[in-house]
């Protein structure tokens, strides 16, 4: 797609900070055009070596998760690389899960949150920080968002053995946070499942970022 605006209309202040990153983790920012808000987190400032590493290695791993998965509800829309040290995506209102009051989830919530997370597993895309409630948003509408795809992988390039397991973190954060925050309507089911890969702690390792370097805000 075509880019929205550029590095010169950053340059010139044109943007709202959302937060600002600590060592390894990227500004975000916020910008507006027209009727469109759009997210750009920013390697660029950055140390040199984080910048020229580390932080174009995260651009373009996230670009090219959200573009695979262009399309499904729940997932940032219109990716585009903003340079080789940014990435940007139409903004999602809302509040992160950790922020919402159980009482202010609908019924439906979670089960709709599962069938974003299996979406993205049929196409081969697994998010492996699902467990983190900051990465979980409910809209403004009160739908489920799905948000950071630095942590992400796409299984086309993994061994196949490992397909089941990666996906197993996955659902096994899509449980989690249903059982703190709407634990009525987890079925025996669903429950037992997350029972059993509680069980495979050892698993736990291939979740998170490559480096173990974690955000603390919503990104």
């Amino acid at each position: 797609m075509e880019k929205p605006f550029t590095r010169k209309d950053l340059e010139a202040g044109d943007y709202r900070i959302i937060a600002k990153g600590r060592w390894g983790n990227a500004d975000l920012y916020q910008v507006q055009r027209g009727l469109k808000i759009w997210v750009v987190k920013d390697f660029l400032p950055c140390p040199p070596f984080i910048r020229k590493t580390w932080g174009r290695f995260m651009v373009k791993r996230e670009f090219k998760a959200l573009q695979k998965l262009e399309g499904i509800v729940g997932i940032p829309r219109q990716p585009f690389r903003l340079d080789i040290y940014a990435v940007g995506y139409r903004f999602i209102p809302g509040k992160t899960l950790k922020e919402t009051a159980p009482e202010m989830i609908g019924d439906d919530f979670f089960f709709q949150f599962e069938d974003i997370v299996r979406k993205m597993h049929q196409r081969n895309m697994v998010h492996l920080d699902v467990r983190n409630r900051k990465n979980i948003l409910v809209t403004d509408e009160g739908l489920p968002a799905l948000l950071d795809f630095q942590s992400s992988l796409n299984l086309e390039n993994t061994p196949r053995f490992l397909h089941k397991i990666m996906k197993d973190i996955d659902i096994s954060g899509v449980y989690k946070n249903w059982s703190k925050k709407q634990p009525a309507s987890l079925d025996s089911t669903r429950r037992a499942h997350l029972e059993s890969l509680n069980k495979k702690r050892f698993l736990w390792f291939l979740k998170g970022y490559p480096l173990g370097t974690k955000t603390d805000r919503r990104s």
